[in-house]
């Protein structure tokens, strides 16, 4: 009997390493929206495929971040600061918006990110940096 339970005790544990008793990565994975900032979505794409899109302001104008995301515990990892940044500029965008957009996105390229996982479910993610923490809306 005692042989019994050890066996399957030894399957299970086998069985959780194996396939990730607490997959954090796929409960994760999916496409938010910033709750303040709607347009802004972050999408933890598979193969750890992370893509931040902001739409800039009133232009005509989104701007798409490329990077990666990782998990390990319970902190995610974010690096898009080592891609150029993407730019759908609209036909109404001057040369001299786009300069602008373009100067501005620069600034905003922040190579790694840490946060706190503080829930994840099918509806949102909520990630707590320093003393704040927000919750990202699951849009698909």
């Amino acid at each position: 009997m005692k042989k019994n339970l050890l066996t399957a005790a030894l399957m299970a544990a086998t069985a959780c390493l194996n396939t990730g008793c607490n997959d954090m990565e796929s409960q994760i994975a999916g496409k938010y929206e910033h709750p303040d900032l709607p347009g802004q979505t972050f999408e933890f794409a598979a193969g750890n495929r992370y893509v931040k899109t902001i739409k800039a302001g009133a232009t005509d104008c989104t701007i798409e971040y490329n990077g990666t995301w990782t998990v390990d515990g319970d902190s995610l990892f974010v690096e898009s600061g080592t891609e150029e940044p993407i730019f759908h500029f609209g036909d109404s965008m001057t040369d001299a918006q786009k300069d602008i957009i373009r100067k501005l996105a620069e600034n905003d390229l922040q190579p790694r990110l840490s946060f706190e996982i503080a829930g994840v479910d099918s509806l949102a993610l909520s990630l707590k940096r320093g003393e704040r923490i927000v919750t990202y809306n699951r849009i698909k």
